[in-house]
């Protein structure tokens, strides 16, 4: 047998290499120091950083801004800026008004396009929640309009919309299918969205039986139904950083959202288990008198949602909120290639980016 000339031999080498799996990471983000702290950490491990910072008025009016630092860290790590915009406290009746009204759908769409030429955002993600499923055909028509204008102006739309398992009034998603999951046209969103972060979270939550945030089955078969709705490639698996909490439960008590650190401080003294059905951490412990059982992620179930979404053809994962995970995750993503969809935000005075963006809109004032 003859051997291989030893000049070939690196390329074997280099051909032997894992490959690994590329995957788009956007982490959600609230105007908070431990936030912030969290993104300046771990930046070179985010492709989007997308801020809740923005809000809609009942005539359609956008106000909001993302905070200079959140800015800055961006800027430096090269991370991509999507911002969301919400219908502030997810107020129903505030959000039947815009959609009645195309002045006020006008408007927003045109305030939205204005803020992201102005600052230089890859775009918006639209989180608008807790809206009566009758709407549908008309939240539909506002998503429409508005993926199409931002397109015309080289910017992404996005949108969050709540997880279920099937499109009828029985459907187990989070708070009800009524006023949460059933307004979104999954389908038709999926036509004209960049892409669609599907909110496979609060599995069990506040007025629930204890249990865990996002259980592995569940969030599967919340996939599976998007998947068959969304093009594979639009999707991105939103996941929790957050737990759940309930002290000395019983029927009728509520639970409380709780961070990583919460599970962290009480496994100093009491052992994790790990519930093999549902793929899942919590612990039970005593504190102050009284009984607590505590659900959460942690960089191994975390790590299961991505294996997850990669298997299913997902872009990647959305993942709420930045400043409650597991420390651990972060080392989880040395074992993917983290794509980089980075657009340089907009150089300049806000009076020359204000005029700038006007021009690009061909309105000189906002009215």
């Amino acid at each position: 047998m003859r051997l291989a000339p030893l000049t070939v031999l690196p390329a074997l080498c280099l051909a032997a290499t894992p490959v690994k799996p590329p995957i788009t990471t956007l982490i959600y983000l609230v105007n908070r120091p431990d936030c912030i702290a969290s993104f300046r950490a771990h930046a070179d491990r985010i492709s989007i950083i997308a801020p809740q910072t923005f809000y809609m008025d009942a005539q359609g009016f956008v106000s909001g801004e993302v905070p200079p630092e959140v800015l800055r860290i961006a800027q430096e790590h090269r991370v991509a800026v999507t911002p969301l915009v919400l219908n502030r406290g997810f107020n129903q009746p505030l959000m039947h008004t815009v959609l009645d009204t195309a002045e006020s759908r006008t408007r927003a769409i045109r305030y939205l396009e204005y803020y992201a030429l102005r600052d230089g955002y890859l775009g918006f993600q639209f989180d608008y929640e807790n809206i009566h499923y009758t709407y549908r055909d008309k939240f539909t028509q506002f998503f429409r309009e508005a993926a199409g204008s931002f397109h015309k102006h080289g910017l992404e739309l996005s949108i969050a919309v709540v997880g279920r398992l099937d499109d009828t009034r029985k459907t187990n998603s989070p708070g009800g299918y009524d006023n949460w999951s059933g307004v979104y046209d999954y389908a038709e969103i999926g036509k004209h969205a960049d892409f669609v972060s599907v909110m496979a979270y609060a599995e069990h939550g506040a007025t629930s039986n204890p249990g865990p945030v996002a259980g592995l089955p569940w969030v599967t078969a919340i996939a599976k139904y998007s998947a068959e709705n969304i093009p594979a490639r639009k999707i991105s698996l939103g996941m929790p950083f957050y737990g759940m909490r309930w002290d000395d439960w019983s029927p009728g008590k509520r639970g409380r959202s709780a961070r990583y650190s919460d599970a962290a401080k009480a496994l100093t003294t009491t052992e994790m288990v790990w519930d093999e059905t549902h793929h899942s951490p919590h612990i039970s412990f005593d504190s102050n008198g009284q009984r607590t059982e505590l659900w959460f992620e942690n960089a191994r179930s975390l790590q299961l949602k991505m294996d997850l979404a990669h298997r299913m053809g997902f872009r990647g994962i959305s993942a709420w909120v930045i400043g409650q995970e597991d420390p651990a995750y972060w080392d989880t993503l040395d074992n993917w290639t983290v794509r980089r969809p980075y657009k340089p935000l907009a150089a300049g005075p806000l009076a020359q980016r204000s005029k700038r963006a006007a021009k690009a809109l061909h309105a000189p004032h906002l009215k």
